[in-house]
C-alpha cells in the first residue's frame, strides 16, 4: 500500500470535513461559536462559511498537486496559527480543550512528514490521474499565431527530458515555437458550448520526437511554459494538465494593418503585418530555403508529451484538427523576455504562420513507461 497516497487522502479529508461539514453546512455549531468569540458576533455566520470555503479550497489545492512544497508550508502555518489563536481566545470551546494544540501540532507534523520525508520514496499524490488529461477536450481556435525560432541543437538539449529527442533540421538546428492562441468554448468534449471558456494563451514549446514501446516514432511538442489571461483557465489547466499555467495580461490590437500582441507583466510584444501581402519572404537568416521546408516546423504537431522522471512515465496527448492551413505572415518586430531569459545564443526567427477559425480537440491522455 502506498503510505503517501493514504496520508494525502486523510489530510485532504480533514480539510474537507472541517470546511464543508463543520463550517459551510454548520453541522458543528461550535465552530461558529469559536469564530464569534475571536472576531465578534457581527457576521460570524458568514465569516465561518468563508473560512470553510477556504478550507475546501485547500483540499482542492492538495488534490491538484500544484506547487506541493508551498502548499505544505501553507497548511502548516495555517494549522498552527489558527490553533494558537483558538487556544488563547476560545480554549473552553475546543474539542479537546488544552490538548487541541497538541493534536494540531501532530497534524502539522504529519503534513510535513508526508511531503518532505515520505514523498522521497512514494512520489505520487492521492489523485494523480487528474493532471494526466483524464478526458478529451475540445475548443475553437479563433486564431493561432506561431513564431518558430531556430537554435543550435546543443542549446535546447538540456530543456527536454531524457525520453525525448530534439526534432532537428539538417542535424544542426532545433526549434522553439511561441504560439499565441485565441481560444473559444474550451470544454470537456461532448459538453455544450455555453459551458466552455474563452481565453488567450501564450505557449512556449520545443519540437521533439518520441519512440513508443512498440517502436513507433511520434513527432510532437514539449511545453516549457504556458501563460493565459484568465485565472479560471490557469486554475483548471493546472488541475488537469502538467503545463504549469500562470496568469498574465495579454492584449491584442489591430490598427493600420498592424496586429500587435502585448503583455506588460510578461514583457512580451509581437507585431505582425496584418495586410494581405501577395509575396512574403522568409525571415532574414532563416535556415529554411523556402516556405515548404518551413511549414514542417509551423506547429502544432499531432502530439504533446510530458514526462514523470521519477516513475519514468510518458504522457502522450494527441490533438485532432481539420482544414489546418497555416498562412505565412510578416513579422515586423518582437521582444520576448522569456526567450531572452533562456540565454540562448545564435537564435534566429525561422518562420511565422497564422491559422484562423479551426475546430480542435485533444484526446484523452495515454501513459506508457519509458524503457
Amino acid at each position: 500500500m502506498n503510505k503517501h497516497k493514504v496520508l494525502t487522502f486523510l489530510i485532504t479529508s480533514v480539510w474537507i470535513i472541517n470546511g464543508l461539514f463543520c463550517k459551510v453546512l454548520n453541522l458543528v455549531p461550535r465552530h461558529e461559536e469559536i469564530v464569534s468569540r475571536i472576531l465578534g458576533n457581527t457576521h460570524s455566520g458568514l465569516i465561518t462559511k468563508l473560512i470553510g470555503l477556504a478550507e475546501i479550497a485547500m483540499a482542492i489545492w492538495i488534490i491538484t498537486g500544484y506547487k506541493k512544497r508551498p502548499n505544505t508550508i501553507a497548511q502548516i502555518i495555517l494549522v498552527i496559527s489558527m490553533n494558537i489563536l483558538e487556544f488563547i481566545m476560545a480554549q473552553e470551546l475546543l474539542l479537546w480543550g488544552r490538548l487541541n494544540l497538541l493534536f494540531a501540532s501532530l497534524f502539522a507534523f504529519i503534513v510535513y512528514y508526508n511531503q518532505f520525508i515520505l514523498k522521497k520514496n512514494q512520489q505520487q499524490y492521492a489523485l494523480p490521474t487528474l493532471k494526466n488529461h483524464p478526458f478529451a477536450v475540445e475548443a475553437f481556435f479563433e486564431s493561432s499565431l506561431v513564431l518558430t525560432f531556430a537554435v543550435p541543437k546543443e542549446q535546447l538539449q538540456s530543456l527536454i527530458p531524457e525520453c525525448l529527442e530534439l526534432d532537428t533540421f539538417k542535424d544542426k538546428y532545433a526549434f522553439l515555437a511561441i504560439a499565441m492562441v485565441k481560444t473559444k468554448k474550451l470544454r470537456p468534449k461532448g459538453l455544450p458550448e455555453f459551458m466552455g471558456n474563452d481565453f488567450f494563451l501564450i505557449g512556449y514549446r520545443i519540437f521533439v520526437r518520441y519512440t513508443t514501446l512498440k517502436g513507433k516514432r511520434l513527432r510532437g511538442l514539449y511545453i516549457i511554459k504556458s501563460e493565459t489571461d484568465k485565472r479560471k483557465m490557469a486554475f483548471m489547466g493546472n488541475i488537469f494538465t502538467h503545463y504549469d499555467y500562470t496568469t498574465t495580461d495579454i492584449n491584442q490590437t489591430i490598427k493600420n494593418d498592424v496586429n500587435e500582441i502585448v503583455s506588460i507583466d510578461s514583457n512580451f510584444k509581437i507585431e505582425i503585418n496584418n495586410a494581405e501581402i501577395e509575396i512574403i519572404n522568409l525571415p532574414k537568416n532563416s535556415p529554411f530555403e523556402n516556405w515548404k521546408e518551413a511549414r514542417r516546423f509551423a506547429g502544432p504537431l499531432p502530439f504533446t508529451f510530458t514526462y514523470n522522471k521519477e516513475n519514468k512515465e510518458v504522457l502522450i496527448i494527441e490533438g485532432v484538427r481539420k482544414n489546418w492551413k497555416p498562412m505565412p505572415v510578416k513579422v515586423i518586430d518582437y521582444d520576448i523576455a522569456f526567450l531572452k531569459s533562456l540565454k540562448l545564443k545564435n537564435v534566429v526567427l525561422a518562420n511565422a504562420f497564422i491559422i484562423k477559425n479551426i475546430p480542435y480537440y485533444w484526446k484523452k491522455g495515454k501513459k506508457e513507461l519509458w524503457k
